[in-house]
């Protein structure tokens, strides 16, 4: 038993790599397929074929593996027979490729001059949002699984720290203070209002915080259906949660980074402090959600919270649990990360 699961544990663990690693090709193969390259044409046409990292279309699919058909790819000729590829209509004349090339790829770094702090870029696609009750216990507010696309963002690395804080607001309301790489806590909802309001006026920049459906397309690694930010084993993860491996930091915030992070460099989506969300919370927004870009604003006096704090089970740190409270609530397991529009 131990052997096959060792195997299982092995195989996911490689399926998740592979999959982060096809999401940093996506835009060098679509600006190679564009050059003339019949090897990186017949790879995009597998992928919009199967939908790999981006939206399904067979009739790109289609398109590409003519194009490299017509250049002289032996391998396209078989991928053309393979798919069945004659079977779909339309006239592959130069609209078909209306792709837009990202101008940022998966895992691009950007470092703000002004504050220091640190975003990763997460390239977009769609997955299915929330707990899917066929394959497991759900909270009702965690359902109906839907499907959503989002935008490609950027994500900050880390999670707002006493330092970035008191830069910008001129003091420090932490509990945990003995070290300004902890993240900030004892903040509210609207306290981090006044803190976006003056870091964007500072900075000239966008920050705002992340909407739920980017937080959790983030922390599954890209839309992976993974229940954790490390991927499906609940038992003592290196995180800092109350049933974590948290070392010295057990019941007590932990300094940025101190654990590792997710597959997209992403550090403390599992434990340390809850997050603030953009989004109103209603326990049935998620039926209301649209599907590209979801944020849900309707009516409510609670905002949400998302991933368990130092003091959280690890049952708690799931990438599809959700939390809440009012926007004037303080707490020193509550803190918050960043997104940028650049």
């Amino acid at each position: 038993m131990k052997t096959i699961r060792f195997i299982l544990i092995f195989t996911l663990i490689f399926i998740s790599i592979s999959h982060a690693k096809d999401m940093q090709k996506f835009p060098s193969m679509l600006a190679n397929a564009r050059k003339g390259d019949v090897e990186a044409m017949c790879d995009l046409g597998v992928a919009y074929f199967y939908g790999n990292n981006t939206l399904k279309d067979p009739f790109k699919a289609k398109c590409w593996i003519k194009k490299a058909y017509d250049k002289g790819s032996v391998r396209a000729l078989k991928l053309w027979k393979d798919l069945e590829l004659w079977r779909y209509s339309g006239k592959c004349d130069t609209s078909f490729d209306d792709e837009v090339l990202p101008k940022y790829a998966g895992g691009d770094i950007f470092k703000d001059p002004v504050t220091g702090m640190e975003f990763v870029f997460i390239s977009g696609g769609c997955f299915k949002m929330g707990c899917d009750e066929l394959k497991g216990k759900c909270d009702r507010d965690e359902t109906p699984a839907h499907k959503v696309c989002v935008d490609g963002f950027w994500m900050g690395r880390y999670e707002v720290t006493q330092k970035s804080w008191y830069d910008i607001m001129g003091s420090n309301p932490s509990r945990f203070s003995s070290d300004l790489s902890r993240p900030v806590e004892n903040i509210s909802f609207d306290d981090i209002q006044k803190f976006i309001r003056r870091i964007n006026l500072k900075t000239r920049n966008k920050f705002s915080l992340p909407s739920e459906a980017q937080w959790e397309y983030a922390c599954r690694n890209g839309g992976q259906n993974i229940i954790f930010p490390w991927g499906n084993e609940s038992y003592r993860p290196e995180e800092n949660c109350g049933t974590c491996n948290s070392g010295s930091f057990h019941g007590e915030t932990a300094p940025v980074g101190s654990f590792p992070p997710n597959e997209l460099g992403i550090y403390d989506m599992g434990g340390n402090v809850k997050e603030w969300c953009r989004d109103v919370y209603h326990k049935n927004a998620y039926a209301q959600h649209n599907k590209n870009n979801p944020v849900y604003e309707g009516h409510g006096s609670l905002r949400v919270l998302r991933g368990g704090s130092f003091v959280d089970n690890t049952s708690k740190l799931g990438c599809t649990s959700r939390d809440k409270s009012i926007p004037g609530m303080r707490s020193d397991y509550i803190g918050f990360r960043l997104v940028l529009a650049r």
